[in-house]
């Protein structure tokens, strides 16, 4: 009650019983919350691929939060399955691939496989990144404020990466720079 006081709520008790204030932590019990833990499974058909839940359709913002990662091409991907693909940018060589996948029990859905790497489980952990910033970004600007170069836009609902002014420093998919900044990997590190 001190504190919702301290931050000047015209009514705390309100703010307090309608359990707001866990909001800025995560929101652990607030029903928005709900939507930031990454559901996945791992493919049984392709090693190091997970198939990610969406919760609403891809569309072309979806591609441009790949853009921290490479150039991502859609040529190169197998049209018929709607494939798109991201080149490391140094090498050019085919790192992700990016598939719209049929779930069962997900009504959107994207296979994510990864190639041509070392570490295959960091990068799923960074696309795992993008994915919740799709599903449930909380508009903090963290990542907007940690891209020097200005690619980062948080317009409305819309979280878009500009790829003309991208550099790929990968900033705003590395824990050492969202810890302690992103809502959403605060709420999760309070759920693992």
């Amino acid at each position: 009650m001190n504190f919702a006081v301290s931050i000047g709520k015209p009514d705390p008790e309100v703010y307090i019983d309608t359990g707001k204030w866990k909001a800025r932590q995560g929101g652990n019990g607030v029903s928005a919350a709900e939507d930031i833990k990454i559901k996945y499974t791992n493919c049984t058909a392709e090693d190091n691929a997970k198939i990610y839940q969406l919760n609403k359709p891809i569309t072309e913002s979806f591609f441009s939060l790949f853009y921290p990662f490479g150039k991502v091409s859609k040529e190169l991907g197998r049209k018929l399955i709607g494939e798109v693909v991201v080149l490391d940018v140094k090498h050019n060589v085919p790192i992700i691939s990016i598939q719209p996948f049929k779930q069962e029990g997900y009504d959107y859905s994207v296979k994510i496989k990864t190639m041509n790497v070392a570490n295959h489980d960091d990068l799923q952990r960074m696309a795992g990144y993008q994915i919740r910033k799709y599903n449930a970004c909380r508009k903090c600007l963290k990542c907007e404020s940690l891209c020097k170069t200005g690619a980062i836009s948080i317009i409305g609902d819309n979280y878009k990466i500009d790829g003309n002014k991208c550099v790929h420093c990968k900033k705003c998919v590395s824990s050492k720079y969202l810890d302690g900044g992103c809502m959403m990997t605060g709420y999760l590190a309070t759920k693992e």
